[in-house]
C-alpha cells in the first residue's frame, strides 16, 4: 500500500468511489486513455493496448501484460465507454468478466473474476485531525 500516513496526519484520508474526479477525467482525455488502474489494474491506449498493468491487479493475475490488444468484452467488440459499463456493473454481479486479448498473432480468451465495481482515487477530509496539510499547500503572501 501508499505510505498514506502523512495524509492521514494532514487531516485527509484515501477514498474510493465509482465517480472519477474532473483531473482523473482530463488526464484520460489528453492521455487518451482509459485508466482502470484502481478497479482492474490496467490502463488501456490507442488500438486498445494495454499500456500499463499493475503488479498483484486482477489484468497482472489473469497473465495480462503491457501491449496486449483488448479485443472484445463479453462477447462485444471493445469500446471505453462499454468497458467502463461492464465493470461498474461487475459489482452486482458473480459472473468474471470475459476479454478477447490478442498479442502479436495468437488470440486467447481471459476471464477477470473482479466485482468490485469502478474505483477511482480521492482525497477526504477527516474532522477530527485539524487540516495541517491545508495549511501547508496555501498561498503565502
Amino acid at each position: 500500500g501508499a505510505p498514506l500516513d502523512g495524509l492521514k496526519r494532514g487531516g485527509y484520508r484515501l477514498v474510493y468511489t465509482e465517480t472519477p474526479s474532473d483531473f482523473f477525467k482530463a488526464s484520460e482525455t489528453r492521455r487518451r486513455t482509459v485508466d482502470l488502474a484502481y478497479s482492474l489494474g490496467l490502463t488501456i491506449g490507442q488500438e486498445a493496448r494495454l499500456t500499463d498493468v499493475l503488479w498483484e491487479g486482477p489484468a497482472f493475475q489473469a497473465g495480462l501484460t503491457v501491449g496486449t490488444q483488448i479485443v472484445a468484452v463479453d462477447g462485444t467488440a471493445y469500446d471505453g465507454d462499454r468497458f467502463k459499463d461492464i465493470v461498474k456493473d461487475s459489482k452486482d454481479s458473480t459472473v468474471p468478466i470475459e476479454l478477447i486479448v490478442k498479442n502479436g498473432d495468437r488470440y486467447r480468451n481471459v476471464k477477470l473474476d473482479y466485482h468490485g465495481g469502478l474505483r477511482y482515487p480521492h482525497l477526504e477530509r477527516d474532522d477530527a485531525v485539524p487540516a495541517r496539510l491545508d495549511a501547508i499547500l496555501a498561498a503565502k503572501n
